[in-house]
């Protein structure tokens, strides 16, 4: 039994890594880290079945499961494939509860530990966990299933292939899989005997192969194009990219060398096609530009100042990856070169103040 469940856990874990690693997304990401959170479920069992805990007893309560995890990552991965958006923080409170529980629990004293255990933990806090995680199972995959239709919908309206839509369908029978197993045997447990640990290999077993699945096909479909939902809603897209551009020079987004269009948009909470149309439609910009205005004025400002620090220093410390995109970024922007604007701004050639001045 261990055997089974520790070699489905090494392939699903290997799998969860490379599309981590080698497939950068953030639905790429929200997969891999449901498919860690599916491993952790399995390790309590695949550990225990082997007689480790009664090896060594200290392994009791040791935070490998946080099964309150795999309906809100579902929904994030789901949200990234049918919207291009993140989930609000709030989704990861039970989550992160519940880690935080079982982190401190096995912080305890042993002995302590299983007096908890058999006073508080199986008689109160199992049963209460028990419930949550079927609630959490049943929300998050109706709330994806209302997505599903939405985009399916708004595909079939465009006249889009539907590939995109029949992926997220899916992932989203995957999860209802597991959520109509774990209903069947919290049922059998309540109403006709109650289930022992060797008893719910079965589930453990449909978790395991279900995981893989998830795993495999994540990364056969990587590459796949998403399709994600661009309402064509006619709006005002001055104001809201006015405080787009206010909320990246507060924050100074623009200082990251690694931004791009993607994790701009996360920052923001909004979608990459939202993103790109309202800096092109309501200021005229590419993403380009946008970000790097911020980064040339930063160094302009620092020239004026009559900072002694090399230009290629002050434009990487700005976020530019590269000299000849900051040397082209700031020539657009003041029309000289860089090193012409600290000569003008040090007063170091014929062009006066009132030069420097209209140059700004």
């Amino acid at each position: 039994m261990s055997l089974i469940l520790g070699l489905f856990e090494v392939q699903m874990l290997l799998l969860a890594t490379a599309i981590i690693v080698g497939r950068r997304g953030a639905a790429q990401r929200s997969l891999g880290a449901l498919l860690i959170v599916l491993c952790g479920m399995l390790t309590p069992f695949a550990i225990g079945y082997a007689g480790l805990y009664d090896r060594w007893p200290w392994l009791s309560f040791a935070p490998f499961a946080v099964p309150l995890a795999m309906g809100p990552l579902l929904y994030a991965h789901l949200n990234v494939l049918i919207f291009d958006r993140p989930i609000p923080r709030w989704h990861a409170a039970l989550p992160v509860g519940q880690f935080a529980y079982q982190a401190v629990a096995f912080c305890l004293p042993l002995g302590l530990r299983g007096t908890f255990d058999r006073e508080v933990q199986r008689p109160w806090l199992d049963p209460i966990l028990a419930v949550l995680l079927l609630a959490s199972m049943i929300g998050y995959a109706v709330a994806g299933l209302c997505a599903l239709r939405q985009h399916r919908g708004w595909l079939m309206a465009c006249r889009s292939d539907l590939a995109a839509a029949k992926r997220v369908q899916a992932v989203l029978i995957a999860f209802a899989v597991i959520a109509a197993v774990r209903t069947v045997y919290l049922v059998a447990d309540a109403l006709i005997a109650p289930l022992s640990y060797f008893d719910m290999f079965g589930f453990y077993v449909v978790l395991a192969i279900v995981g893989n699945y998830l795993a495999i096909e994540g990364w056969r479909q990587a590459d796949a194009r998403p399709q994600p939902i661009v309402e064509p809603i006619e709006r005002d897209w001055r104001p809201i990219a006015t405080e787009w551009m206010r909320r990246i020079e507060e924050q100074e987004w623009w200082r990251d060398p690694d931004l791009d269009l993607a994790k701009l948009a996360r920052r923001l909470g909004t979608n990459t096609a939202y993103l790109s149309r309202g800096l092109n439609e309501g200021l005229g910009l590419g993403f380009a530009e946008a970000i790097n205005g911020p980064r040339v004025e930063h160094v302009a400002a620092k020239l004026r100042d009559g900072s002694d620090r090399d230009i290629l220093t002050l434009a990487i410390d700005a976020g530019f990856g590269s000299k000849a995109t900051f040397n082209r970024a700031f020539k657009d922007r003041f029309g000289i070169t860089p090193t012409a604007f600290r000569r003008v701004s040090t007063g170091k050639n014929d062009v006066g103040h009132a030069d420097l001045q209209r140059i700004a």
